[in-house]
């Protein structure tokens, strides 16, 4: 498990190591009128209907940001950054094809920061099969204890719920790194016009 990384995917027309819910709320529902007029793709199905997704993102983390306290974490702030513990073949074609924007290894991120869920934690947030946040002890002990080993316990978890989310809760691990995903993020753009 010493390998496991956690990746940010970004869309080639938004930002990297952003999230719509920082913004105040008149301005969350401009921008994202703006990224639904502007771009294709399911990725902005969300936003093309935000008087119903935004409730639900913001009800999300409040769930995510209580689970977390509860568990001992300590949030440096109430809205996460999104990543998966790993690659997600399904996250990248989700965001039009993208390349990962970041890929920071697990073990550089100190457990009080970063929680964990089963598949996307706002489309489990009302499913009978959602489970509550885990810590990172948690997911690695239940790796750990998977009978096929951790990769094993990885592909499980990917056929079934197609990733693992992770909410980094402090933005110090992706300080330095945003010119560099800036920079990667338009070479993506460039690469991807018609």
């Amino acid at each position: 498990m010493h390998d496991l990384y956690i990746v940010h995917y970004c869309h080639p027309g938004c930002t990297p190591f952003s999230s719509i819910t920082r913004l105040p709320e008149a301005e969350a529902y401009a921008a994202a009128e703006l990224l639904a007029r502007q771009n294709e793709g399911r990725a902005f199905s969300r936003f093309a209907d935000f008087s119903n997704y935004y409730p639900l993102r913001i009800r999300t983390e409040e769930w995510l940001y209580d689970h977390f306290l509860a568990l001992g974490g300590e949030p440096e702030t109430n809205h996460p950054l999104y990543f998966t513990l790993a690659d997600s073949d399904f996250l990248r074609d989700w965001f039009g094809g993208g390349e990962r924007i970041t890929a920071l290894p697990l073990t550089s991120i100190d457990a009080r920061h970063i929680s964990f869920t089963y598949g996307d934690s706002c489309a489990r947030m009302d499913s009978p099969e959602r489970r509550d946040p885990i810590t990172k002890q948690t997911l690695l002990a239940e790796a750990a204890a998977h009978s096929g080993g951790p990769e094993a316990f990885l592909a499980e978890v990917q056929q079934r719920y197609r990733y693992i989310e992770a909410q980094l809760w402090n933005d110090s691990y992706t300080a330095g790194k945003y010119n560099d995903a800036v920079e990667l993020h338009q070479t993506n753009f460039e690469r991807t016009k018609p």
